[in-house]
């Protein structure tokens, strides 16, 4: 079983007010992870929410969000259908491991006596997150992974 997916919501505006029916002309403009690769090839899709609010969900370990943290600018007139001005037009966004950690608020969580791998999990008891701890002589390496 993969990692969940996580949803990264943005707000968009047109004059103040709220932006509606526009995933369709939404794209990322970038993509990359903290150290520069670009990942806009595999950006996710975008859809609406409601209200101005929009939605992408990624999950850590796989493509996009594969090789660490990312950050972006996602244009939300990229066909310039909406007329929107650039400081409502261009939105940053960032999606970070730890993101999975504010999960660990709201959701169960266990570690393991054996091994010390941490699992977090929705209220089904689901797996949405493995942290997987491996324990060596002199060091504690903490290096989180994919649940497989």
């Amino acid at each position: 079983m993969a990692n969940s997916a996580i949803e990264i919501p943005f707000y968009v505006a047109k004059d103040g007010g709220p932006l509606a029916g526009a995933a369709g002309q939404m794209a990322f403009e970038s993509l990359e992870t903290l150290g520069g690769v670009d990942k806009s090839g595999d950006a996710p899709a975008i859809s609406e929410i409601g209200g101005g609010w929009y939605k992408f969900g990624v999950a850590y370990g796989t493509v996009p969000f594969d090789a660490g943290d990312l950050v972006g600018v996602i244009d939300a007139d990229a066909n310039g259908t909406n007329g929107l001005a650039n400081a409502e037009r261009y939105i940053p966004v960032e999606v970070r491991l730890d993101f999975y950690g504010l999960a660990r608020l709201v959701n169960r969580m266990s570690q393991s006596k054996l091994n010390g791998d941490m699992l977090i999990q929705d209220g089904s008891g689901n797996t949405i997150l493995k942290l997987g701890i491996a324990d060596g002589e002199s060091t504690l390496d903490r290096e989180p992974q994919a649940v497989s």
